[in-house]
């Protein structure tokens, strides 16, 4: 066995928090502008479990699902300013959010989308989407709402709401018979 006799490393400093071992909590505005840089340099999915941690942390579970929904659209990731108090940032981006329906849907498509390539292709499947409460009983509420536009409109026969049944013309179901070439 070979003892190395050369100087000896110097151990890291300790942290500036005074606390050993213990890695700060990332402000809103730092968690989102890592979470970006990360995404467009296409770095996000090689990112270790304990930045990921971090990251969601900071985030907290709302923001965090946004962003993921962002991401499975297509859209820039939303990045917190440093001009206003991290709370109003906070309350901004969970407003914005909660009315970002669209994206939400989008991002329910694809993901139905891509669990459906994986099963085909048996490879892994994407992580799920945590959708906020709020946001599913709205999608919900739409999604009912256009099922009872669709049944007034489709109508029933014998109900009365869309008249009787639509019959095709007589000459679509018995067209006539081609005339021999003269």
């Amino acid at each position: 066995m070979r003892i190395a006799t050369g100087p000896a490393i110097p151990a890291a400093p300790p942290p500036p928090s005074g606390r050993t071992g213990v890695a700060r909590m990332l402000s809103l505005p730092t968690a989102t502008r890592n979470y970006a840089r990360a995404v467009a340099a296409g770095t996000f999915d090689h990112l270790d479990h304990t930045d990921l941690g971090r990251l969601s942390e900071a985030m907290g579970p709302g923001i965090w699902a946004w962003q993921y929904a962002r991401r499975l659209t297509g859209r820039t990731p939303w990045r917190a300013g440093t001009d206003l108090p991290e709370t109003v940032e906070r309350r901004r981006a969970e407003q914005e959010l909660v009315t970002d329906i669209a994206i939400w849907e989008r991002a329910l498509a694809v993901l139905d989308a891509r669990c459906e390539l994986a099963r085909l292709t048996g490879a892994p499947r994407p992580p799920p989407l945590a959708v906020p409460a709020e946001v599913r009983a709205v999608i919900e509420a739409r999604r009912l709402a256009a099922e009872e536009r669709a049944s007034r409109r489709r109508g029933r026969p014998g109900d009365g709401a869309a008249g009787p049944a639509p019959e095709p013309d007589p000459a679509i179901r018995h067209p006539p018979y081609p005339t021999p070439p003269t």
